[in-house]
């Protein structure tokens, strides 16, 4: 959907995630903290969403508007491989069940996601290097439209 975002569709996700319960804010104590464009070197466990290259479905010839899904990367890093892939599998879940006509609101802009899609994954990226963390990413499109 074409319209002007206050805020990423990798943010807009990651409140989706968070309203699931299946992360948290960096500034929260909680377990697997989701972070936005930029990956800390701690915690072990985490979750990390960025901005991808979306697909332009067509124009809507009488108004002009673009229709477009956003793209966007959710990657999880863990301790361990199982640890890793029990947390991308319950995202994988997450997107392919739960994740539908989901309203959330940042500060004081709200956002309705009417789907998010796989398009892949979980892809298992092997360790990370320099360290044993293992990486996992699922690659997914977004359809979303700022309501306010």
């Amino acid at each position: 959907m074409s319209s002007i975002l206050t805020h990423s569709p990798a943010d807009v996700v990651r409140r989706v995630l968070i309203a699931l319960n299946l992360g948290s804010l960096p500034s929260t104590v909680g377990d697997w903290p989701i972070q936005v464009s930029n990956e800390p070197d701690y915690p072990d466990n985490l979750i990390t969403i960025t901005d991808t290259a979306g697909i332009t479905n067509g124009r809507i010839q009488r108004t002009g508007e673009t229709l477009e899904h956003k793209g966007i990367s959710i990657q999880v890093r863990g301790v361990s491989h199982p640890i890793a892939w029990a947390k991308s599998d319950e995202i994988r879940v997450a997107i392919d069940e739960a994740i539908k006509n989901t309203s959330v609101t940042i500060a004081s802009t709200s956002y309705m996601v009417y789907s998010l899609t796989r398009q892949s994954g979980p892809i298992i990226l092997g360790r990370e290097p320099g360290t044993d963390r293992y990486l996992h990413t699922i690659n997914a499109i977004v359809a979303l439209r700022q309501v306010n």
